[in-house]
């Protein structure tokens, strides 16, 4: 477990939403968000992530895979404002992808990250994000 430091925010009390088919990466962004003591929940694809937005409490961010086995990020994270209002979402991927900055201010996208994902680029956008 990574400890905690100044420089992590400290995200106690909130829910951090990880959209993520790649279990590699999801095993990851959860040893990375432990030291920020968020409450993490992953999902796999498009489908499950509508189905937990629609059975539990709202997330505080969203962490969403622009390559998800079922639906475009792009896409999913368009349907998320449409039905859930104005939450946060940072999106990554390891794929450049052109015109990235507009697909993101288009679909209500907050911020992207690349991957392979550093720690402190991560933390800071949680922290810029996460109130």
């Amino acid at each position: 477990m990574i400890p905690h430091d100044s420089k992590t925010p400290l995200l106690q009390g909130k829910k951090i939403l990880i959209i993520e088919d790649d279990t590699v990466s999801r095993i990851f962004l959860s040893e990375l968000l432990q030291s920020t003591h968020a409450e993490v929940d992953f999902v796999r694809s498009a489908y499950e992530a509508k189905k937990y937005l629609d059975t539990h409490q709202e997330p505080n961010a969203i962490l969403l895979d622009l390559r998800l086995p079922d639906m475009d990020g792009f896409e999913l994270a368009a349907a998320i404002h449409r039905q859930h209002g104005d939450v946060c979402i940072i999106a990554q991927t390891a794929y450049v992808v052109e015109g990235i900055d507009e697909k993101c201010r288009q679909s209500g996208i907050d911020a992207h990250i690349y991957k392979p994902i550093r720690r402190d680029n991560l933390l800071d956008l949680l922290g810029q994000y996460v109130k």
